[in-house]
C-alpha cells in the first residue's frame, strides 16, 4: 500500500472508528487487484475484459475519491475503447479528464489525456481539433512534460497531413535523431521521414528510410505499423518503376494485416 494510502487510512481511522477503515481499505485492496487483472487483459489484448476490469477499477476508484486513481483509469478506458475502435467513447473518457471543472486530477493525466485525444483525431483525419488538443499537451508541457518525444512526432505528422511536407520532414528529421527517444517513438518519426519523402518525390530515400523503420516495427512486434510500412514501400517502388519488387511488397502487406485482422477480432470474441 502507498504512502498515501496508510496517511488517509490513519486520518480516517483517528476520526470516523475502525469500520469505516476496514470498508475503505477493503475498497482500495479491491481496485488494486482490479487493475492488475485490467492491465493484464489489456497487454494480452484481451480488450472487452480489459474494457469491464477497469470499469470496475472506476467505481471502486470514485468511491475512495482517489483522484490520480480515477484519472489514470479514465484514459486507461479510453486506450482501450480506442483500439476496440470505439473513438467517440474513447474521446468521451478523455473529456472526463480534460474538461473536470473542479482541477482535481494531476497536470500529468491533462498533459497524457490531451495528447492521446490529439492522437486519436489525427487517426481519424479531424485535423483542427487534433491541432487544438496538441496545442493543449504542448502549452502543459510548459510546465512539466513528460511526453515531449511523441508530441514533437505527432506534430511533424499534423504538418504531413496539413500539407506541409518540408516542415514536416526537418521536424521528423530531428525527432529521429533524439538520443533519448524511446524507440517506438523513433520510428513514428522515421515513418513520418519516409512520408514526407514520398510526398516530395524522393522515392529513392523514402524506401530506404521505409525498410529501416519497417525492421524497428518488427524487433518491436508492431503488426499493424509493419503492414504500413511494407504498403508505403510498395508505394514508393512503384513510383521507382520497380513493380515486381512494388508486388511483393503489397502482397506482405496484405498477409500481415489480415494476420492482424484476424487476430484482433478473435481477441474481441
Amino acid at each position: 500500500m502507498t504512502r498515501f494510502f496508510m496517511l488517509l487510512l490513519t486520518g480516517i481511522l483517528a476520526a470516523c472508528g475502525s469500520a469505516p477503515v476496514s470498508r475503505l481499505l477493503q475498497a482500495m485492496e479491491q481496485a488494486q487487484a482490479a487493475d492488475k487483472d485490467a492491465r493484464r487483459a489489456l497487454k494480452s489484448g484481451e480488450l472487452l475484459r480489459a474494457q469491464h476490469d477497469f470499469a470496475r477499477v472506476l467505481v471502486l476508484q470514485q468511491s475512495v475519491d482517489d483522484a490520480t486513481g480515477v484519472a489514470t483509469t479514465l484514459i486507461n478506458l479510453a486506450t482501450v475503447a480506442h483500439q476496440l475502435h470505439d473513438d467517440e467513447t474513447a474521446l468521451a473518457w478523455l473529456d472526463k479528464v480534460l474538461l473536470e471543472k473542479e482541477q482535481i486530477y494531476p497536470l500529468e493525466s491533462h498533459i497524457t489525456a490531451a495528447f492521446r485525444k490529439a492522437v486519436i483525431l489525427t487517426n481519424v483525419a479531424r485535423l483542427s481539433e487534433a491541432d487544438s488538443a496538441l496545442q493543449l499537451s504542448e502549452k502543459l508541457c510548459a510546465v512539466k512534460c513528460t511526453l515531449r518525444f511523441g508530441i514533437g512526432s505527432l506534430r511533424a505528422r499534423l504538418l504531413l497531413l496539413k500539407g506541409d511536407a518540408e516542415s514536416a520532414l526537418d521536424m521528423a528529421q530531428a525527432m529521429s535523431k533524439e538520443k533519448d527517444v524511446e524507440k517506438e517513438e523513433q520510428a513514428n518519426a522515421l515513418r513520418v521521414v519516409a512520408m514526407a519523402e514520398e510526398k516530395l518525390a524522393r522515392y529513392a530515400s523514402a524506401l530506404q528510410h521505409f525498410q529501416a523503420v519497417l525492421e524497428m516495427d518488427k524487433s518491436l512486434g508492431l503488426s499493424a505499423r509493419i503492414g504500413e510500412d511494407l504498403n508505403g514501400m510498395a508505394r514508393v517502388s512503384t513510383q521507382l518503376g520497380h513493380d515486381q519488387e512494388a508486388a511483393a511488397y503489397a502482397q506482405r502487406a496484405a498477409l500481415v494485416n489480415e494476420s492482424y485482422r484476424q487476430s484482433t477480432a478473435a481477441t474481441h470474441e
